[in-house]
């Protein structure tokens, strides 16, 4: 009896003594664990998506876990400062000026809306948007004109970006 408590006391004691290639191969694994840590951080905020500026989304292309199409992951507008894209015909263009006031209409509200001429665009192509006369000129030559909406009126559109409106620059006096 004797003989075996001295053995089970050389086993506990050896059990309980740290030896210094145990503590070593402790910090490799945990050093080892927290670079996989800092990997999985940065990985993770590879996988976030951020808008290059702040906006409204007006259409998700992407869901979680598809491929990303030539459309993007969404369409991102600002729509706290909305514009009209009007064409106007090449023979009238000369006449148009930055800071001329618009008035803008549409069926889709009944309040007219104000704008101010702000890019006259440096190209002529053909007009995109067509009359529903029969008589118009489906080749006509024009010149886009972005007109930015007052404040207020950009609000009232805010959700109807797309819309089709009637617009006249008053470009006299």
């Amino acid at each position: 009896m004797r003989y075996r408590q001295t053995e089970t006391q050389a086993t506990l004691d050896q059990s309980s003594e740290v030896r210094d290639v145990d503590v070593a191969l402790a910090q490799a694994e945990l050093e080892d664990a927290l670079v996989g840590v800092e990997q999985a951080k940065a990985e993770l905020e590879l996988a976030y998506v951020r808008a290059p500026r702040a906006g409204q989304i007006l259409r998700i292309n992407t869901r979680p876990g598809e491929s990303i199409t030539s459309q993007g992951i969404l369409e991102l507008g600002q729509t706290q400062n909305m514009f009209v894209i009007a064409e106007v015909y090449e023979t009238d263009i000369n006449r148009v000026r930055l800071g001329q006031e618009a008035t803008i209409t549409t069926h889709a509200i009944p309040d007219t809306l104000q704008g101010t001429v702000d890019e006259i665009g440096l190209q002529i192509g053909t007009q995109e948007v067509f009359s529903t006369n029969p008589a118009s000129d489906v080749d006509a030559r024009v010149v886009e004109v972005k007109i930015r909406l007052a404040p207020e009126d950009s609000q009232k559109v805010s959700a109807m970006t797309n819309l089709r409106v009637e617009t006249v620059i008053k470009t006299s006096g």
